[in-house]
């Protein structure tokens, strides 16, 4: 028995050790990559493979723990490595009917493509088929041939045996595209040419390819285990490597943006391979705004799309609200609407479309205004297509009677092609499509942040980048907002579904929300939800409330749809969404007019201070300032009680409510002071969560109020003084008090007025300086670094339209360091101060220096006649900044390093002529110093 046991026992020990045998990889494998087949292998500049397929294969070997030595060698001799047994494996191919019959090929679950890059300045080429008349270059016995003689079999191709000889006959100009891979080699030293002439958005996808690994069909019990072990990869360490290998290079915390190109004026590609455009301008707004670096990815939308969903690209910056998007990808935020109208030859003299109109019409494959076009047009087919080029050969070719197409970009396009005289336009056909920034779903926090970006951004700097893109004013989209908000037709439809919206309000928050002597609902809300009404066309019922939880809990049970001046708290967000910021509140302290004066909150330490129970700050304000001793009271009027009657020392409240009660009989005598280090808390609107798209047209009405209202809200309600003192409601009341002595009244006034003028001059002398101070360097006085750059942002809109020449000089002082460490940071300011001084008197009064930062200045040179006027000014200030310069402690000498960047040649906008001045500034610094750079564009 026990012998049986033992035999049992050994039995399955050798069938377990048998199949760990099978299943477990060999502790060493031996994978055959090619050395140049860039991204996927290739030998570094080190002499190291690299490449996608390395990386892939090393996440194997960790996660096996195994080993793995890479045999790198010509494509064509890593195929007889693994016929011959000398590896194991190759590593990487595509899979093609030749190779599936000589190996056992796996999946490597990446996805790849065979492409054609196409020479940039070659127009007229969209498609395979437009590059039919021309030469297109294809190394020898690779995977890219086959796809290409099956899809352009009478094509002209000019075979070379290796792909440097490919590349050099492309930059010689030989061939007018070549086949590759989904990226350049950057190593190769000849990337940044190749680039520069066959960009990545001129690409044209040839075939997808099905990226495997072999082992040879013997080899069944290998390919059996590296099948398993792969399988066992992250499917997010696969996107990361296809992002790593096959996205565009950027630093760890860029966002990378996904642009569509041929859609001017909207986005586009200059001839240098920039990406502009007004919504190119409006994402640049935003980074500056958010602090998030961006760098734009120009490619079709289509391949924008697939880029987002592997995860290759962050966002796509603009593409139309469409049903069919797949289901990771996420709206982030509605970015622009625009028009469409109907296109169609001249030469039918179409006067207009109806519902009985017949015929074929184009629209684009990614239109969503398709079901609104069958609604109006219900004889009408309509066909989508994926380019413009295609629906112009159809129209032209009588199949189709016109084409539907974005107003304010056709035009440029037609001009373009020599077609605008062929096509005229329909005005009555208009139809609007709003355009929404995606993110993949699995990012909901990009969205959010990209929407919150987006929500500060002023009107005004809005409406100023539209303004320089689009010149017909019938086209713009932000100026509309300022008369009549524009929804979308699904928003309209939502509003027209639910005609009465109800609004909860405070009965006595004055000035903000309160009841007046009339019984009428007033106030700052009250005036917000009237422009709002009228920009959107919604009615809002106001009920009237007199205790805030009360009508917070209609909310929660869908009593109400809507709430204002709300703040976002983790508890409400299970039955409330909440706005763009509209209002913030800042914080101020009232007191009896014997206490001391309050400079910071530091000072409440020990005191009693009163709060509104419901305000954040009642219950975060110990947080951060233990010693204060925290009342919470139901409303303001109950605090000031507390405070009279000598129960508290302090109150706290809103600057804004705080100056209305003042007003008031009976608190004439109390004393109110701003709080400046207290944070500011955003005043939201609270919306029901299953109204989520009254939440996006909210937002687009609250935008539609500009800096220039919202003042004149403030200015309306929040008449208030922030001194010790008395008002003239309190003066009046205090002559019929006191009656008879007349002439002491009529000096006291006397003296009041004149107390009164002295503070709004100096309140005013105060907004000029907090003015001057926040646009200009303490130190110089010259202009800062946020000035520059408006200016230079105001420069270019002028000289855009009169097609002049700018110039950017950055400035970088050579030698300063030495004399600050020598003499110490006063001598440094006393040397900055005679720099500052210099610079101003070699420009003339039209330019501007700033101060960029440190030692380093900025001038801007506007209306200038040529290139060489930059050039003069830079001499002339390298000659007097070599002079040596009298300071306290003797005499010193500086130089400067000067790069400059000339507007439209190095850029078309601020951020990107400041980057190509600032590199030529560094150049200069690389090569000795003391001179001045121009780009190679500018010579060009």
């Amino acid at each position: 028995m026990i012998g049986k046991s033992i035999l049992a026992v050994l039995l399955i020990f050798s069938l377990a050790h048998s199949y760990a045998s099978e299943t477990n990889l060999p502790d060493r494998l031996k994978v055959a990559l090619s050395a140049d087949t860039y991204p996927y292998m290739f030998t570094n500049n080190d002499g190291e493979v690299a490449g996608l397929a390395v990386d892939y294969w090393r996440e194997v070997a960790r996660q096996e723990n195994i080993q793995i030595d890479f045999i790198a060698a010509d494509w064509p001799d890593t195929l007889k490595l693994l016929q011959q047994g000398d590896v194991q494996l190759h590593g990487a191919m595509a899979n093609t009917p030749e190779r599936s019959a000589m190996f056992k090929l796996t999946e490597l679950n990446i996805d790849a493509f065979s492409n054609i890059y196409v020479m940039r300045d070659l127009t007229g080429v969209n498609s395979l088929k437009d590059l039919q008349p021309f030469v297109i270059g294809v190394v020898e016995n690779t995977g890219h041939l086959a796809a290409l003689k099956q899809q352009l079999p009478q094509g002209n191709f000019m075979y070379f045996p290796n792909i440097t000889a490919l590349y050099q006959a492309a930059l010689d100009g030989k061939v007018a595209a070549f086949t590759g891979l989904d990226r350049l080699p950057t190593q190769d030293p000849r990337y940044e040419e190749l680039n520069q002439k066959f960009p990545l958005f001129r690409r044209i996808a040839l075939r997808k390819m099905e990226l495997v690994y072999a082992v040879l069909p013997a080899n069944k019990q290998l390919a059996q285990q590296l099948a398993e072990a792969t399988s066992r990869l992250n499917r997010s360490f696969l996107d990361e490597l296809e992002r790593r290998w096959l996205g565009v290079p950027a630093q760890q915390d860029t966002l990378l943006l996904g642009v569509s190109i041929d859609n001017q004026p909207y986005m586009h590609v200059s001839l240098q391979g920039e990406a502009q455009g007004l919504f190119v301008d409006m994402w640049q707004l935003w980074s500056e705004q958010t602090g998030t670096k961006i760098a734009f990815v120009p490619d079709s939308s289509f391949n924008n799309l697939n880029n987002l969903q592997k995860g290759r690209i962050d966002v796509v910056v603009a593409f139309p609200d469409n049903k069919g998007l797949p289901d990771n990808l996420l709206d982030a935020h509605q970015l622009y609407s625009f028009n469409s109208e109907f296109f169609s030859l001249a030469k039918l003299q179409l006067k207009h479309l109806d519902d009985s109109s017949t015929g074929k019409v184009g629209v684009f494959e990614n239109a969503p205004y398709v079901a609104e076009l069958q609604a109006r047009y219900p004889q009408l087919a309509f066909e989508r297509y994926r380019t413009l080029n295609e629906m112009l050969d159809a129209s032209l070719s009588g199949h189709l009677l016109g084409f539907f197409a974005a107003s304010a970009t056709i035009p440029m396009r037609l001009q373009q092609l020599n077609m605008w005289d062929s096509f005229s336009k329909l005005e009555s056909s208009s139809v609007s499509s709003p355009l929404y920034s995606l993110v993949r779903a699995d990012k909901p926090e990009l969205a959010e942040h990209i929407r919150q970006g987006f929500a500060a951004l002023k009107l005004d700097a809005l409406e100023q980048a539209e303004q320089r893109w689009i010149t017909d004013k019938s086209q713009h989209y932000f100026a509309a907002f300022r008369d009549k908000v524009p929804l979308s037709a699904k928003e309209a439809d939502w509003l027209r579904n639910h005609s009465k919206l109800r609004v909860g309000m405070l009965s006595d928050w004055a000035p903000m929300e309160f009841v007046d002597e009339n019984g009428n609902p007033a106030g700052v809300t009250v005036d917000m939800f009237n422009l709002l009404s009228q920009r959107m066309n919604i009615d809002f019922d106001i009920t009237v409330y007199s205790q805030f939880d009360v009508m917070l809990a209609d909310l929660q049970q869908k009593n109400l749809d809507l709430i204002a001046n709300v703040s976002q708290r983790e508890d409400r967000k299970s039955y409330a969404v909440f706005s763009d910021e509209f209002w913030s509140i800042q914080w101020a302290t009232i007191s009896r007019g014997d206490e001391a004066t309050i400079l910071s909150t530091a000072d409440l330490n020990g005191k009693r201070v009163a709060i509104y129970k419901d305000y954040q700050l009642a219950k975060h304000l110990n947080d951060v300032y233990p010693q204060i001793d925290v009342k919470p009271v139901v409303d303001l009027r109950r605090a000031l009680d507390l405070l009279l009657q000598h129960e508290v020392d302090f109150v706290i409240d809103s600057v804004e409510a705080a100056s209305e009660m003042l007003r008031q009989t009976g608190y004439m005598y109390l004393r109110v002071q701003v709080l400046d280090d207290l944070p500011s808390y955003p005043s939201l609107i609270a919306v029901r969560n299953d109204y989520l798209p009254l939440l996006e047209i909210l937002n687009k009405g609250l935008r539609s109020i500009g800096q220039a209202e919202r003042q004149q809200l403030y200015q309306k309600w929040f008449s208030f003084q922030i001194t010790q003192g008395i008002n003239k409601a309190q003066f009046n009341r205090m002559m019929w008090q006191i009656g008879g002595a007349a002439l002491v009244l009529l000096t006291f006034f006397v003296l009041w007025n004149l107390s009164l003028r002295k503070e709004v001059r100096l309140r005013r002398q105060a907004e000029q300086k907090m003015r001057f101070m926040a646009t200009h360097d303490d130190l110089t006085q010259l202009p800062n670094r946020g000035l520059i750059k408006e200016r230079i942002e105001q420069a270019l809109l002028q000289h855009a339209r009169h097609n002049e020449i700018l110039a950017l000089l950055f400035i970088d002082l050579d030698g300063f360091k030495e004399v600050n460490d020598l003499h110490g940071h006063d001598v440094g300011d006393e040397l900055l101060l005679k720099l500052a001084l210099l610079l101003k008197e070699a420009v003339r009064k039209s330019d501007t220096v700033a101060r960029f930062g440190g030692d380093e200045f900025v001038v801007l040179l506007t209306g200038l006649l040529s290139r060489e006027d930059a050039a003069i000014v830079a001499e002339k200030m390298l000659h007097q900044l070599s002079q040596p310069l009298t300071l306290s402690v003797g005499e010193v000498q500086v130089g400067a390093s000067i790069g400059i960047a000339v507007y439209p040649d190095d850029g078309t906008d601020s951020v990107k002529l400041l980057k190509v001045a600032d590199s030529l500034m560094y150049r200069v610094k690389q090569q000795g110093k003391n001179q001045y750079c121009f780009s190679r564009s500018v010579f060009s």
